[in-house]
């Protein structure tokens, strides 16, 4: 078990994500610089898992921040542990599966999201699925997260 404090970095970009994080306590954001401004790809909080999906699979570099928002405290697992753990425990491997599927399925949700939903049915979205998020998240890092600039986001919560 491991505590951090608020902004500290779990992992930094053109390095490999060695590790898998499931919180038990805190917040996170995973985030990308996109012409010199912090794009906001994913949050994560209480009992959820977080890693840079690619990088720790494929065991390569890769462009993503993951820093605390909030005091965390989580247990980091890594790749070979992991493996280890799947091998051992063949129930833990089902568990692995599902885990990617979520992850797949939320990932494919965003992206739909971003390009079908008006900016208030991406906030209404985030709203009744991150209920937990909703009011630690600071707005601008939400607003970029939904894919809308700060102005929009006010105006859409204000709607």
């Amino acid at each position: 078990m491991h505590v951090l404090p608020k902004n500290h970095f779990l992992h930094k970009p053109n390095k490999i994500c060695s590790h898998t994080y499931f919180i038990n306590s805190g917040l996170i954001r995973t985030y990308y610089l996109k012409d010199a401004k912090e794009i906001t790809d994913n949050f994560s909080a209480e009992n959820e898992w977080i890693t840079s999906i690619y990088s720790f699979l494929q065991n390569v570099p890769d462009c993503f921040h993951i820093q605390t928002l909030e005091e965390t405290e989580l247990v980091k697992i890594s790749l070979s542990d992991l493996e280890k753990c799947f091998e051992d425990f063949p129930e833990m491997e089902r568990f692995g599966r599902m885990l990617i599927s979520k992850y797949f399925l939320e990932q494919s949700e965003r992206i739909i999201s971003l390009q079908f939903n008006s900016a208030k049915e991406r906030y209404q979205f985030f709203e009744r699925s991150s209920k937990n998020k909703l009011s630690r998240v600071p707005l601008g890092m939400l607003a970029s997260h939904l894919g809308m600039t700060p102005e929009t986001l006010s105006r859409v919560r204000a709607s």
